[in-house]
């Protein structure tokens, strides 16, 4: 009985969404994002994440949601739309002009929520808007624990 519970739990903990400020947070074991930032633009509001692939295996599909928006893409560097998935031990480093979440008809606030998912597990975390002029986070630092 007691093993039963244990595996119960378990497996409900793998399906509840986790909703987080601090990054890195885990979507699964294994895949955090570590970095969520947001600019405006004429298109509409851009949301840049990095994603991290630790483990030995690929991942994917992985979907992205943006709380709010009327439509939400993710667009590689020549505009086309696509599902990301990662290779083992791989990094998602989204950037302006490159790949990015295009969401439309968002209303603009200080921090947008982004769900991000693999199957039935997800967490969503809250993208910082950037002010005009104000630079990017430079991932290259950031110490991978």
């Amino acid at each position: 009985m007691k093993q039963a519970l244990i595996s119960i739990l378990v497996s409900v903990s793998c399906m509840t969404p986790v909703v987080s400020q601090e990054l890195p947070v885990a979507v699964v074991d294994g895949l955090l994002i570590e970095e969520a930032w947001a600019s405006t633009g004429p298109a509409g509001t851009e949301i840049f994440l990095v994603v991290n692939n630790t483990t030995t295996t690929g991942i994917g599909p992985i979907g992205i949601e943006v709380d709010g928006a009327s439509s939400t893409r993710v667009l590689r560097s020549d505009g086309q739309e696509f599902v990301p998935s990662l290779p083992p031990h791989a990094e998602l480093y989204m950037q302006p002009r490159g790949v990015r979440i295009e969401a439309i008809g968002l209303p603009v606030t200080a921090s947008i929520p982004v769900t991000v998912s693999v199957g039935e597990a997800s967490a969503t975390v809250e993208a910082r808007l950037l002010g005009p002029g104000q630079p990017p986070p430079d991932h290259h630092d950031y110490r991978h624990g």
